[in-house]
């Protein structure tokens, strides 16, 4: 059968895009698809990067840069968060499916790569709610009310807790709820164990994005 699931359609009606997912014999215009979310991955971290969001540390070194010093660092941030981007895509498409394709009995991998496809979907959307928080409230990621951030910085001063507890939101609410769905649609395993792989997956990307904030660096996830 060559039942087409639409990503945007999974955003919008989950159970249509998952039976259409797990009827289908092939994923058709995989590599297309794929293609595509490299590409607007790379452009939302430009996009960022163009508004100057995650350049902090950089603003610390402004004062002792010459201008042309200080507008190559800026164009070679620019660049590298475009490779970040990249990277970013292929962690999230690849190396998370690759996990959870370890647990499945049915599943094809390209299916549960197209399951986090809808996982980057929602991660880029809210690193575009990032704009406007910074730009017009000066909020940092952190501080999203999106975020458990803003409670945990009410009840610690530890950067590394706040960072933690920061990154994880009604956005990564929203990516594990159809995360499950996904995976325990296309793999029919235990509920218990794919739980188990939703959280450790994603408790250690949120683990190492509050890490490189902890030590100033760029955050990447």
């Amino acid at each position: 059968m060559h039942t087409e699931a639409k990503l945007i359609q999974g955003l919008k009606s989950p159970s249509t895009f998952f039976y259409r997912l797990g009827e289908t014999e092939m994923v058709p215009r995989f590599g297309k698809r794929m293609t595509w979310l490299f590409v607007l991955s790379a452009s939302v971290f430009g996009f960022l990067a163009f508004f100057g969001i995650g350049m902090d540390s950089l603003a610390k070194e402004a004062t002792s840069l010459t201008p042309l010093e200080y507008e190559l660092e800026k164009t070679m941030f620019f660049f590298g968060r475009l490779i970040a981007g990249l990277l970013y895509a292929a962690l999230i498409l690849f190396f998370s499916s690759l996990v959870f394709w370890t647990i499945s009995d049915h599943g094809e991998y390209r299916k549960i790569v197209m399951v986090q496809g809808l996982t980057l979907l929602i991660l880029l959307l809210e690193k575009l709610t990032f704009v406007p928080l910074s730009l017009f409230f000066s909020i940092e990621w952190y501080s999203s009310p999106f975020s458990l951030g803003v409670i945990a910085q009410s009840i610690t001063s530890k950067s590394y807790v706040v960072y933690l507890l920061g990154a994880i939101s009604l956005f990564k609410v929203w990516m594990i709820y159809l995360q499950y769905r996904g995976i325990k649609y296309l793999t029919r395993q235990k509920n218990w164990l794919i739980w188990l792989v939703i959280v450790l997956v994603n408790g250690l990307f949120w683990a190492l994005n509050a890490l490189l904030a902890y030590l100033d660096l760029s955050t990447l996830i």
